[in-house]
């Protein structure tokens, strides 16, 4: 995807335009991990009755699961890149997941062949050669 929408939200802060580009900046490259984000919804909060604590959660909309990450710090900029850091490892390991549960692999009539596991296993006689008559598993009649 191209342009990810991306939807930020403030608590007990305003939002400045530096500030808007910079978390846009951030979180936009993080999709490289998922092709298929729909959307990003970030909120930046001030903690009440605290003036050096802030947070930045954010929630990456996805097909099945959302990805959920928050990060807290003295700083707004470092608690965004934080954020930004949990959730590119949390795409990671959803990609790693879905590329596990999703493999195939790749293999060539030659590893088939020369497999010691798969040497031993009877071969259908539509996979064999013409000539490979002798290969083919020997067929009983019933009834003798």
């Amino acid at each position: 995807m191209t342009h990810l929408p991306i939807h930020i939200t403030t608590h007990h802060l305003s939002l400045s335009d530096s500030l808007r580009r910079f978390a846009r900046k951030k979180i936009g490259p993080v999709t490289r991990f998922a092709h298929d984000a729909i959307a990003a919804e970030i909120v930046l909060r001030r903690h009440n009755g605290a003036e050096t604590r802030f947070s930045a959660s954010a929630r990456l909309a996805l097909p099945g699961r959302d990805v959920h990450g928050r990060a807290v710090d003295r700083n707004l900029y470092v608690a965004i890149g934080k954020l930004v850091t949990r959730l590119g490892r949390l795409l990671r390991k959803r990609k790693t997941r879905l590329a596990k549960r999703f493999e195939r692999p790749d293999r060539t009539e030659d590893q088939t062949e020369t497999s010691p596991e798969r040497r031993d296993l009877p071969r259908p006689p539509e996979l064999l050669p013409a000539h490979a008559e002798d290969l083919r598993e020997p067929r009983f009649r019933e009834g003798g």
